[in-house]
């Protein structure tokens, strides 16, 4: 019976670890490399906006600018993909190291991908409705997914509800953003620099060099 010792059921499996460090620098590589999708959508936004200019001159009667501008709009908005894809998965990580629960590099992709297809919604309503609604529809639909994902993944209501209250704000700030000229770079660049001061104070109390599931097991105990 000695063979079967390999099959100890008293003993518990060993779980894979993963520093905070390593876990916030897999996801910026994430963030980065959503920008690869986010350049097809430019492309697609790119290739409408010459064929939609050109059926105007064609038909005439209504000017090249009222056809081309929630195209130049839509087109605007990608040149901040991966500012707000960080700052999302940004909301997921201080979140995942201030609960108990975590967040595999698969649910971050998703939420990656959720927000590339926001874009191709604003892209598809805006044709129709105009950029103004289409941004209403679009980031509505996105705000409630992105929050309903996170009470999903860290079986929280409250975190959902949370998420809730955070996206909502930043997918405003984004449209805002959008419809600044003059000042919008410098209202990004302050945006962006209260984001990061605001993530260095809500994780100023994790150990970076300690496992994340260190939290796990002390609420365990």
């Amino acid at each position: 019976m000695s063979g079967f010792s390999i099959l100890n059921l008293g003993e518990k499996p060993k779980r894979t670890t993963r520093s905070a460090g390593k876990k916030l620098f897999v996801i910026c590589l994430l963030a980065v490399a959503m920008n690869i999708p986010g350049l097809f959508v430019q492309g697609l936004v790119n290739d409408r906006t010459q064929n939609s200019a050109q059926a105007a001159q064609r038909l005439g009667g209504v000017t090249g600018t009222e056809v081309v501008d929630p195209y130049q709009s839509v087109n605007r908005s990608l040149k901040y993909v991966l500012l707000f894809e960080g700052l999302v998965f940004l909301t997921y990580f201080i979140f995942e190291t201030t609960s108990s629960k975590r967040m595999h590099p698969a649910q971050y992709l998703l939420v990656g991908v959720a927000q590339i297809i926001f874009y191709l919604l604003l892209l598809s309503f805006s044709e129709k409705v105009g950029f103004d609604v289409g941004f209403l529809i679009a980031g509505a639909a996105t705000v409630t997914l992105l929050a309903a994902n996170a009470a999903w993944v860290f079986r929280s209501s409250s975190l959902g509800m949370r998420a809730l209250a955070v996206f909502a704000p930043l997918y405003g700030f984004i449209y805002v953003l959008l419809r600044l000229k003059d000042y919008a770079l410098l209202v990004g660049a302050v945006a962006s620099f209260a984001a990061v001061a605001a993530a260095m104070y809500l994780t100023r109390g994790v150990d970076w060099y300690g496992d994340l599931e260190a939290g796990e097991e002390a609420v365990s105990k």
